[in-house]
Parts: C-alpha cells; sequence; structure tokens
C-alpha cells in the first residue's frame, strides 16, 4: 500500500512539474511579446513627441495656416486665374448640360404617355 501512495505521489509531482514547466514557456513567450510590443510603442512615442515638439514651432504653424488657405500677418498674397475660367462654361459643360435637358424632356413624356 506504501508503494502505490508513493507511486500516486510521484505521478502527481511529475504532472505538476510538467504543468509548471509548461507554464514558464508560455510566460516567457508572452513576456517576449511584450517587450517587443513595448520597443515598438518607445518609438511611436518618440515620434510622437517629436511632432508635438514641431507643432509648436512658429514655422510649422505658418505651413498649418497656409495649408488652411490662411496668410500670415503682412503677407502678400496673389490669385491667379486661368483663361478658360474666367470665359466661363466651356463647350463639355454646355453640352452636357444640353443632353441633361434632352433626357429630361425625354422622360417627362414617356411619363405622360404611360
Amino acid at each position: 500500500m506504501l508503494v502505490a501512495v508513493a507511486a500516486v505521489m510521484a505521478c502527481w509531482i511529475a504532472v505538476a512539474a510538467y504543468s509548471s514547466y509548461r507554464g514558464d514557456q508560455r510566460l516567457r513567450l508572452e513576456l517576449a511579446q511584450l517587450q517587443t510590443q513595448t520597443v515598438a510603442l518607445g518609438g511611436q512615442v518618440r515620434a510622437q513627441q517629436q511632432e508635438v515638439g514641431y507643432s509648436s514651432s512658429p514655422a510649422w504653424q505658418a505651413e498649418l495656416a497656409r495649408a488652411q488657405g490662411l496668410g500670415l500677418a503682412g503677407e502678400q498674397t496673389y490669385a491667379i486665374e486661368s483663361a478658360a475660367a474666367v470665359a466661363g462654361p466651356g463647350a463639355a459643360e454646355q453640352g452636357v448640360a444640353q443632353v441633361g435637358s434632352v433626357i429630361e424632356t425625354m422622360a417627362r413624356a414617356t411619363v405622360a404617355i404611360g
């Protein structure tokens, strides 16, 4: 009987040791993944800190204002119009408008017949 109890205890200890070993392997793998993520996030944090540093500079703020169509105080701006824009709608736009009106007339006539 003592031998049977010793065998059960030995099996229980072996199973516990193997479970502990597998748990350690899983935790090591998770630790490696988290360390990789930490390195990647560190790079993102540094890039965002650098962007925040740039955004506080007057040159960056001036570029942002220009991108939004604003100018700096005292800055001269010029608007250049093309000859096509000054002349009004071209032949293509006029043709599209005429085709649209013809289609609309045909549709109304079809509805009136039906």
